[in-house]
């Protein structure tokens, strides 16, 4: 069962500690999956069980105080409690005597059989209003002569009252609103009295089911409805996750749309606004695409706040290179040519001096084409000779399809093996003639020397994602629009 209580929220200001930087992020909850928390939590609590067994009519039950203003029922007319006699009403089952149906009806009372739902549908009035509609099934029977479906809805107006960062829950009258009761007959004892029997029960029913259903549905619904959406809307938890402890979320403002619950979150992280530099092309924010098909929820990030978050995460490296490998041999040796450096010293460089390392000072960068995902990390491979003499450095970027996975509340980004390709930066001109091969050797030593330890080190720095109760970021899947990034929930 998925309930979607339990979000993270406001709790005034936003922190403005030194050294913090602040993203604007977007929660969904669809409407659909919202239906089924609201359908779920009635059914948890039985909302409408109370009204199994429950005498339309009768005394000594609920009913009474809300239908007071009709008869009782008149034992006369009955000799057992667990029906009528009818030798006492044989002249109405004949349909000679009509006018004592009312006296039937009274004396044998509209007993509530069993009761279904409610069923849950959410019409969306505006930005701020909610319509909560619920559809309840009665099962009544007029002792030994009908046997009843009866349908009535209860409609609760929810309104989100926004107060700079809080956002509050009020209710509007939970009502049965007049004009729509549907009956159905699914047993009746003498098809002549239908029409008069369901003429009296209706007019009845008319009258009553209205007070039933408010006394005894709208207080439990309306509460556990309040209960729900205070939760959702007001609970503030931080990610549990092994990423950063300082990491936190806070929604901000909520709207109701008509495919879903949107919340505007703000993340806090540790790092300073500053510590990536803009983007010469950053454009403005596009639209927020729809929600996915199928989708319970989604976490949307802007492309250049997430490539902020991942700057803020990442943690430079440098991977020494065994210069015993095949690759690296023949790297050091392409590297170290006595074109490259010119002078009488180059002769004397001994290539069993020289060593390799990968260096990586700056973070990945996720690119967008379309449907598909790049991840470019940039890097130098530096050639480090003796002590007295400077190392050659080599500037690359490498290129690999972008592979996202949520696990434990974390969000992980990794680099494809099977999809790397690589590019050359500045290097020294010497080797112009020779750059396919260099490429082609840096790209294989990448691939096996550096990638692995490189994605290891990136599952280690992930995102810690907010934590809801009843919508887990488990297994969900990432999908990609203009200018986002959709972490996605589907339906189960």
């Amino acid at each position: 069962m998925l309930l979607l209580w339990g979000l993270l929220l406001c709790r005034g200001l936003l922190p403005q500690a030194q050294g913090e930087a602040q993203h604007l992020l977007h929660l969904r909850i669809s409407n659909n999956q919202l239906e089924t928390g609201i359908s779920d939590l009635f059914s948890e609590h039985h909302v409408v069980d109370r009204l199994v067994g429950l005498p339309v009519t009768g005394a000594k039950s609920e009913s009474v105080a809300v239908l007071d203003h009709l008869p009782f029922v008149r034992n006369r007319l009955s000799k057992k409690s667990s029906g009528l006699d009818l030798s006492l009403v044989g002249d109405l089952l004949s349909g000679k005597s009509l006018p004592l149906l009312r006296d039937l009806l009274q004396a044998g009372g509209l007993v509530v059989e069993d009761a279904k739902g409610p069923e849950v549908t959410l019409q969306i009035l505006s930005d701020s209003l909610l319509q909560v509609t619920l559809r309840c099934k009665l099962y009544l029977s007029l002792q030994g002569i009908l046997r009843l479906k009866v349908i009535k809805n209860i409609r609760i107006g929810v309104r989100l009252d926004q107060t700079g960062n809080k956002t509050k829950v009020a209710f509007e009258e939970c009502h049965t609103p007049p004009g729509y009761l549907s009956i159905e007959v699914l047993e009746l004892m003498d098809s002549l009295l239908v029409n008069e029997v369901l003429k009296l029960v209706t007019s009845v029913l008319d009258e009553a089911l209205p007070f039933l259903l408010q006394k005894i549905v709208c207080p439990l619904a309306t509460t556990l409805l309040n209960v729900l959406l205070e939760d959702l809307l007001q609970v503030t938890l931080p990610p549990a996750s092994s990423g950063p402890e300082d990491f936190q979320y806070f929604v901000t403002t909520t709207e109701l749309t008509e495919e879903a619950i949107l919340m505007k979150v703000q993340l806090v992280t540790p790092c300073g606004p500053g510590q990536r530099a803009p983007s010469p092309d950053r454009l403005a924010p596009q639209p927020l695409p729809r929600l996915a098909q199928g989708s319970m929820a989604d976490l949307v990030f802007g492309l250049e706040v997430y490539n902020d978050i991942l700057s803020c995460l990442y943690t430079s490296t440098e991977t020494p290179v065994d210069p015993q490998d095949p690759t690296a041999s023949e790297l050091i040796r392409l590297l170290s040519l006595r074109e490259l450096e010119p002078g009488p010293e180059a002769s004397h460089l001994s290539r069993g001096s020289m060593g390799l390392t990968i260096k990586a000072p700056d973070p990945p960068t996720v690119r967008l084409d379309g449907h598909a995902a790049t991840v470019v990390q940039p890097g130098l491979l530096v050639l480090l000779e003796p002590s007295d003499t400077s190392s050659v450095p080599v500037s690359w970027k490498l290129f690999s399809k972008a592979v996202f996975s949520s696990r434990n509340q974390d969000l992980r980004i990794q680099f494809d093996p099977n999809s790397t390709t690589v590019t050359l930066g500045p290097y020294p001109a010497g080797i112009k003639r020779q750059e396919g091969h260099l490429r082609a050797l840096l790209l294989e030593l990448l691939q096996r020397g550096f990638l692995p330890r490189h994605n290891e080190l990136l599952r280690e720095h992930s995102l810690p994602l907010p934590k809801v109760k009843g919508v887990s970021f488990d297994q969900a899947r990432m999908d990609l629009s203009e200018g986002y990034l959709l972490l996605t929930v589907p339906e189960e």
